[in-house]
């Protein structure tokens, strides 16, 4: 089964959308084998994390991408001095720093920088439209629901939440453990990265890091079209992304709940 949902004109025009406005996106994802979904599941179950590799379908993966790249709504997430979490739209994050600099200092252990659009939250909201609610709408469904409880030999998942992500020149995301936020339903117990960055140099940073305080860190780059499975808690941190940075590392991140 596959979703599709005819791309909205005015998300279209307000994104810079190249695909038309009577087109449809369908959502569907690579052939894995018997054998290929024994070995994902068993590198879940014995490293706490695994990689499927070339997850969507070419087409799917290649117009969700072009969708993030001229996407124009992102907000800049960050933390202030106080600690306060910060959420601005990018133009006015922009304006607030002419100088180029980062505006805001933190003492805080946890500190990030980076652009964030909510997409499942705009889905419930009901304000998704186009191929955004169309992404949404699967990473919330049945379907990634049990491709993911297959990978990682988890039980029923009940919610999913997620978000798309941007890392540019001077992101980052220091190390955290995803530990559950107060009020939220269930349990989180998987977290999922879906890399859709086309062109990507190693020297740019962004890289997916596990830190343990026995094992060697394990460095992930942010592989086109591969989707990161790990479970949490486990702390870990997106790599910092130098001044010299051509691209934007491009990804659609969240959590599933048992």
């Amino acid at each position: 089964m596959s979703h599709c949902l005819p791309l909205s004109p005015q998300f279209c025009g307000d994104s810079g959308c190249s695909v038309r406005s009577n087109s449809v996106l369908r959502i569907s994802e690579c052939d894995l084998t018997v054998e290929r979904r024994a070995e994902i599941r068993a590198e879940f179950q014995t490293f706490g994390s695994a990689r499927i590799v070339d997850f969507l379908a070419p087409d799917v993966a290649a117009a969700a991408s072009e969708v993030l790249q001229s996407f124009d709504a992102w907000s800049v997430v960050s933390i202030a001095p106080d600690g306060t979490p910060i959420c601005l739209d990018w133009k006015d994050w922009e304006r607030s720093r002419p100088d180029g600099r980062q505006p805001y200092s933190s003492n805080a252990s946890f500190q990030y920088l980076f652009k964030s659009y909510p997409l499942v939250e705009r889905l419930r909201d009901g304000c998704a439209t186009g191929v955004l609610r169309t992404i949404a709408e699967y990473l919330t469904g049945t379907r990634f629901r049990r491709i993911v409880a297959d990978a990682t030999g988890h039980g029923e998942f009940i919610h999913v939440d997620g978000f798309a992500s941007r890392f540019e020149a001077g992101h980052f995301l220091t190390t955290h453990t995803d530990k559950q936020p107060p009020g939220t339903p269930g349990i989180r117990k998987v977290a999922y990265s879906l890399n859709l960055t086309t062109q990507w140099d190693n020297d740019w940073g962004g890289q997916t890091a596990f830190w343990s305080d026995h094992d060697p860190p394990i460095c992930l780059p942010p592989t086109y079209n591969t989707l990161l499975l790990f479970a949490v808690p486990r702390p870990h941190s997106v790599l910092y992304v130098p001044p010299y940075a051509r691209g934007a590392r491009l990804a659609l991140t969240g959590w599933l709940h048992e």
